[in-house]
């Protein structure tokens, strides 16, 4: 009796122990799992949004006060900072002169006819010595090909990128 008693306490003990070990794996999977989960959250890139011009706004390229929104540009850098424009062409002067040594992580544009900002590389532009913007740049932007399409007509302009305006 007292050989099965033992037996049946060493096989409980093991029991006992085996529960105790698959518990701490589950609690260490669960855990690891939680960490890898918000580690992947966390490091996903945040969506950069405009920000909104004040009146008190000067552009950063030619020290101008920012009056007329619909040839406004910004652009915002890794470190979080904004840069703001009177006139894409300042944007794109201050790009090429690389006056900002960090790194540029979102740039935006005022589309001409609704007066709202849309992301520069989605952009389609005019440039045309037709027209009156507050830098001379002659350019302006639209969120859809065929508003662009349009104002080159009217304006006797040029469709362009992005990409073509930095680099012209």
């Amino acid at each position: 009796m007292l050989m099965q008693n033992r037996e049946v306490f060493a096989k409980r003990t093991v029991f006992d122990l085996t529960q105790r070990i698959l518990k701490r794996r589950v609690l260490l999977w669960a855990g690891c799992l939680i960490i890898g989960v918000t580690v992947l959250v966390n490091c996903q890139k945040q969506a950069v949004a405009p920000v909104a011009l004040a009146p008190e706004d000067t552009c950063s390229y030619c020290k101008m006060a920012i009056s007329e929104k619909q040839y406004a540009a910004e652009l915002i850098d890794s470190e979080g900072q904004t840069f703001k424009f009177d006139d894409i062409g300042c944007m794109a002067n201050f790009i090429k002169s690389k006056k900002n040594a960090a790194k540029t992580i979102a740039s935006f544009v005022m589309d001409f006819n609704e007066r709202q900002w849309i992301k520069a590389e989605d952009a389609h532009y005019v440039r045309s010595s037709e027209l009156s913007t507050p830098m001379d740049g002659g350019l302006i932007a639209f969120k859809t090909e065929a508003n662009a399409q349009e104002a080159a007509g009217k304006f006797h302009g040029k469709l362009l990128r992005f990409k073509d305006i930095l680099n012209p």
